[in-house]
């Protein structure tokens, strides 16, 4: 990658931030795609796991809470919907 892409790209986010999101978006699908649980369950679920996660890092002391790989978290679980949505809406299964 040049050095001005990951300039733009990494600008005031953090990377532990974007692996965050990769890993929920990845979770997401790995659980509803592979294993068929049912999307909306599953992504509450996982909103509440995330949230736990971080809570469980305030007692470790090596882990620090932040509320950025929490929103990290959710913004991954949605992006996982969002493109289910748009997959299902706009390219339907043919009988």
């Amino acid at each position: 990658m040049s050095h001005d892409l990951q300039r733009i790209i990494f600008r005031g986010t953090q990377i532990d931030s974007i692996g965050h999101m990769v890993g929920f978006f990845g979770l997401t699908w790995f659980l509803h795609g592979i294993l068929k649980y049912p999307l909306i369950p599953l992504s509450i679920c996982l909103i509440f796991y995330a949230a736990l996660t971080e809570i469980g890092q305030w007692y470790l002391g090596f882990r620090n809470p932040e509320m950025s790989d929490f929103i990290a978290d959710v913004v991954g679980i949605t992006v996982f919907i969002a493109l289910k949505w748009l997959k299902v809406m706009y390219f339907p299964k043919r009988s």
